[in-house]
Formats: C-alpha cells, structure tokens, sequence
C-alpha cells in the first residue's frame, strides 16, 4: 500500500511560503503571535516563525482550480474531483478543472506515492510542477481508495496536516 506524504516547500521559499499564507488568511499568523506574546523580549528569526505558520486558506472559504498534468481521461478526471467536491458537504470549498494555470496540479506519478503540498504553499510551486500526486489512479482503481486517498490528499491541499501531528488531537489521547 502507498502511504502518504506531505510536501513542504524548499528551506529557501519558507519564509515567502508563509507570508503568502498569512496573506491569503491572516489567521494563519495566530501561532506566531501567540509565540511572540510568550516571549516578548526574544527576537525570533523569520525561518522559525515561518514553520509555526499555519496554510489553511480560510473561513471564507475557497474555490481553486485543479489541472491534470498527464491529461488523463475525462471520466478519470470527473470521478477525482468528485472526491475532491466532497469536502464541499463539511467545508465551503469547491474545485473546477482548467486546463489554464491551474492552482492544484495533480500528477499521477507511479512510484512516487500519493502526497500534496499543505494549503497555501500550493502558490509557490512554480507553474508546470505538480502540487498532488495520485501515484498510479486509473478507472480501475476501486472507489474505497478514491474515498480514502482523493480526499485524504485533498484534506492537505487544503491545509490539514496528518491528523498525528496535530497536539491538540495527540493531547487528548489516553496512553
């Protein structure tokens, strides 16, 4: 089974991936600010605050536009952004295919696994490059792994890291 990872954007783009973060949805900020407040007299390096910023896009909600990079299929392509739509029962998202500069860019890659950058640092791959990959999907591919990776890679592309890593979950968590 192909497991998952998320992709974070090079050293060198992270504190231009967290402006444009803050940016999109100044309560990204928050987890820096409240850093600030704690140690008032420190002065923190932009690499640092960069990596406590959050990638969500916002309450607002948000309509991005989702391009395949290896042209498969239309009803390839329909059947994953029908998985992707499925965040719109839970959250105000919607995506819609365009095969002009899109925003999310899914790959298909066999070999490399399934993976997405986190929210926002999707801005800052440069056009052409893949944001998600999908490893090997075809029509073949049984709908509980659409169910299970399309949306699970499209949690990220919306912001959510791996649900292990979040500490208010991993504090609730009774060893």
């Amino acid at each position: 089974m192909e497991t998952c990872t998320v992709k974070t954007v090079p050293t060198d783009q992270l504190v231009a991936a967290a402006s444009n973060a803050i940016e999109v949805n100044p309560s990204n900020a928050a987890v820096p600010q409240a850093l600030q407040r704690a140690v008032p007299d420190e002065v923190i390096p932009p690499e640092h605050l960069a990596v406590l910023t959050a990638k969500y896009w916002g309450q607002a909600g948000v309509r991005l536009t989702v391009g395949f990079l290896d042209n498969p299929p239309a009803d390839l392509r329909a059947r994953i952004l029908s998985h992707m739509n499925a965040w719109n029962a839970t959250a105000n998202v919607h995506f819609v295919e365009t095969a002009v500069n899109p925003q999310v860019r899914i790959a298909r890659t066999a070999g490399e696994g399934y993976w997405s950058y986190l929210g926002t640092d999707v801005n800052q791959i440069p056009a052409g490059q893949p944001t998600m990959n999908l490893a090997s999907f075809t029509m073949a591919t049984s709908d509980s792994e659409f169910h299970r990776v399309v949306r699970h890679e499209t949690g990220h592309t919306l912001g959510f890291p791996h649900e292990h890593k979040r500490t208010e979950i991993v504090s609730r968590i009774d060893r």
